[in-house]
């Protein structure tokens, strides 16, 4: 970026991702940078996006950088109570080329220019109506005075659809995920309403991240006292094996079982959550604040499968780990169920109400 005594600051209105349940109290500290991560979204606001302009013959003034402009909007939306972020994409340069497409050595012009992007918001479902409201306020009702100022050296192009500089803010993604973080990331509203007064809920786990240990989709069985039971593969055969309920009941009884371990002869009893959505139930275990808490490690690597071989033909394989109920089968009490457990347990993070 330019020095701010010689640059213009040219305001584009662009992408912000936003997810906020409501105007609520956060950090606004002025001069201070909040970066966006992976941690923010999945689905924001893109409230604008500012890049310097680099013309001293169209306006030679005093005038705020790109970044003192984006910092100083992201503050300004702070003290309104609504989260916001800058996220930078850095300008691209290509090679200029002659009609034969012979490259000119050492000429290259701009291809993409070096954007500062304001995005805010951390909103779970892009049909929230929380960002449909927080939309509206921030094109039609915040007033980022210092935009305003042409002193500030900010320019947008004044059109009747553009009456002010945040006008066309719209939503979209966290540019950080990937489409299927994103949809891992996102719950609907169907999900969290299926999941608020389920024993076991993950809803009502108190912290930010836990494990998912296992998986449960609808053609899913567990295998039961140690044999393929014909009524089992019946209803796994037949209309039911598509069937969510099944794979929910599954869900649930492992996450009782982990909650009560001990008195099934494991050596201890385990923090377990269970959620369901559209397309399948998971069990988790933990509560966690942070990714890198050093717990989540241990957990992982406790229900993660381990390097083994084929019984038959002997060659190496990776053997998930399973849970029984009982763990070890007694005379007269044989083992009654059995869960496989996810090969490569992940962290996601916990989904709330909003």
């Amino acid at each position: 970026m330019s020095c701010f005594r010689k640059l213009v600051t040219a305001l584009f209105i662009s992408l912000v991702v936003l997810q906020m349940p409501s105007f609520a109290e956060i950090e606004a500290v002025k001069g201070k940078r909040y970066t966006l991560t992976r941690q923010h979204g999945p689905w924001m606001i893109m409230v604008a996006s500012i890049r310097d302009v680099e013309d001293e013959e169209r306006r030679m003034k005093d005038g705020m950088t790109a970044w003192q402009a984006a910092d100083e909007l992201v503050y300004q939306l702070r003290k309104k109570g609504i989260p916001a972020y800058t996220y930078v994409r850095q300008t691209k340069m290509g090679d200029v080329v002659t009609a034969s497409d012979v490259s000119i050595e050492g000429r290259q012009y701009i291809a993409q220019h070096g954007y500062i992007s304001v995005l805010a918001g951390n909103f779970k479902d892009n049909q929230d109506d929380n960002l449909k409201k927080v939309l509206d306020y921030i094109k039609n009702k915040f007033r980022a005075e210092f935009l305003m100022d042409e002193k500030n050296g900010g320019i947008f192009a004044r059109t009747p659809g553009r009456p002010g500089p945040l006008s066309k803010a719209f939503v979209t993604v966290n540019p950080l995920l990937s489409p299927e973080e994103v949809r891992q990331k996102s719950v609907d509203k169907t999900s969290l309403a299926l999941n608020a007064d389920m024993e076991y809920s993950l809803l009502k786990n108190k912290g930010k991240y836990t494990l998912v240990v296992a998986t449960f989709t609808g053609n899913a069985i567990t295998q039961l006292a140690g044999r393929a039971d014909a009524a089992a593969m019946k209803k796994f055969e037949g209309s039911f094996g598509s069937n969510l309920d099944l794979s929910a009941e599954e869900a649930w009884s492992l996450t009782e079982s982990l909650r009560n371990a001990k008195k099934i002869g494991y050596d201890q009893n385990y923090e377990a959550w269970l959620f369901h959505d559209r397309n399948k139930s998971v069990v988790t275990v933990g509560s966690f604040d942070s990714p890198g808490d050093p717990r989540i490690q241990t957990l992982a690597t406790m229900f993660r499968a381990k390097p083994g071989r084929h019984p038959v033909t002997g060659e190496e394989m990776m053997t998930p780990e399973i849970f029984n109920s009982p763990r070890r089968p007694l005379p007269g009490k044989p083992i009654d169920r059995m869960w496989i457990f996810d090969a490569d347990p992940h962290l996601m993070e916990v989904p709330r109400m909003k």
